[in-house]
C-alpha cells in the first residue's frame, strides 16, 4: 500500500509486535505522548503510529489490543499492517475449495492460536467481525520517506503483491497453498526468507520444534556465507558450515528507511541494523518489551530515536540447541 501526500506529513512512531499486551501498549502510547480521547489514542502534535503486525496470540488481552489498534486506524492516528499471526488466523478460519481449513486445526497451528481462541470463546460473532477487518489491512506500507513490512522488504515479492486487495476468499486461498508462487510471495514478506541447515543438522525453535530451516539476515547478500554468518538473530550455536540452501536476498543501502518486526530480538540495546533498517520486535510476546522508532523524516536512522518500554528480560535463545 503506497500513500502519497502533497502536505508535509507529521512524524511517525513505528511500533513492533504487541501480541495481546494491551496494558503495556496503553502505557507505551502514553510514554510516546498519545492521549486517549473519545475512545481513541491521538497525539496532540499530529504524530501517527505505524503498527507492524502481530497483534494477536500469546498475550492476556488480545481483544483490547485489537480495539486499540482499530480505533486509532479508524480515527486517523495510526496505520496498521498484517503480521504472520493474523494471516495464520485468517487461514485457520477459512474453508478452502477442498472443504478443509486453509490452515489445519492441529498441532503447532492450534497451539499458536490457542490464547486467541480462548479469549474469544464467548465472543464468536465479534471474532468473525475481527477476521473481516483484519483481512482488509495492507501487507506493507510505503509512506513518504519510509517503508513498513512485517518481516522482509523483498522488491520482487512486494511488486507482485501490489494491488492484491482484501486477503480473503479465493485471494487468500491462492496465497495459502504451500509450494505455489502465491504462498511463497506472501511468506517472503511476512515470515522472511529462510536457509536450510546441512543434512543431519536441526535446531530447536522457541516452541520446541526441531527444524532444518533458519531465518537469515535478508538485507545482505550471502554468497559463500556460513549458517552462523547468515542467521538472524545471531546465534553462536548454529554451526559454521555452508547451508544446503541459501535464499537470494539483499536490500540496497540507498533505499528508503524500512521498519519491520517479527524477529523477537532479546539481546542488547535497540538500534539500527543498518543506516536504513530497523527491527522493532523486542520480544513482547516472549517476555521482552515493546519497541518504537520515532521517525521525523530522516534517511539515516539513529539509535537515539528508539524507545523501549522496558529492558528485554533475559531469555534462553530460541535456537539454543543444535542436534546432529
Amino acid at each position: 500500500m503506497k500513500i502519497t501526500s502533497g502536505k508535509r506529513m507529521r512524524g511517525h512512531d513505528l511500533i513492533g509486535d504487541i501480541h495481546g499486551h494491551a496494558d503495556e501498549l496503553g502505557g507505551f502510547l502514553s510514554t510516546l505522548g498519545y492521549e486517549r480521547r473519545n475512545g481513541c489514542h491521538a497525539h496532540p502534535e499530529g504524530r501517527t503510529v505505524v503498527f507492524l503486525g502481530d497483534y494477536i496470540d500469546r498475550g492476556p488481552k488480545i481483544r483490547e489490543v485489537l480495539q486499540t489498534v482499530r480505533s486509532m486506524v479508524e480515527g486517523g492516528s495510526a496505520f496498521a499492517i498484517l503480521g504472520n499471526h493474523e494471516i495464520n488466523a485468517l487461514r485457520f478460519h477459512t474453508i478452502g475449495s477442498s472443504g478443509r481449513p486453509l490452515r489445519p486445526h492441529s498441532g503447532n497451528n492450534l497451539r499458536q492460536l490457542q490464547s486467541t481462541l480462548d479469549q474469544f470463546a464467548g465472543f464468536k460473532e465479534e471474532w468473525r467481525e475481527w477476521m473481516a477487518w483484519l483481512s482488509g489491512l495492507p501487507l506493507f506500507l510505503e509512506l513518504p520517506g519510509l517503508r513498513a513490512v512485517h518481516a522482509c522488504w523483498d522488491k520482487h515479492s512486494i511488486d507482485r503483491l501490489r494491488g492484491i486487495g482484501r486477503l480473503d476468499g479465493p485471494v487468500l486461498e491462492s496465497h495459502s497453498i504451500k509450494g505455489t508462487s502465491g504462498h511463497d510471495l506472501l511468506s517472503q514478506i511476512v515470515n522472511g526468507p529462510e536457509a536450510v541447515l546441512p543434512e543431519g543438522f536441526r535446531h530447536q525453535t522457541a516452541d520446541g520444534t526441531m527444524r532444518r530451516e533458519f531465518r537469515v539476515k535478508w538485507w545482505l547478500e550471502h554468497s559463500g556465507a556460513t549458517c552462523r554468518e547468515a542467521i538472524f538473530p545471531d546465534n553462536d550455536a548454529i554451526p559454521e558450515l555452508l547451508p544446503e540452501r541459501m535464499p537470494q536476498t539483499g536490500y540496497p543501502e540507498n533505499a528508503p528507511p524500512t521498519f519491520f518486526g517479527h524477529y523477537a530480538l532479546t539481546k542488547g540495546a535497540p538500534g539500527p541494523i543498518r543506516s536504513n533498517l530497523a527491527c522493532l520486535d523486542y520480544g513482547m510476546g516472549k517476555g521482552g518489551g515493546l519497541c518504537a522508532y520515532r521517525w521525523d523524516g530522516e534517511s539515516i536512522l539513529s539509535s537515539s530515536k528508539f524507545v523501549l518500554l522496558r529492558e528485554a528480560l533475559p531469555l534462553s535463545h530460541p535456537f539454543a540447541r543444535i542436534s546432529v
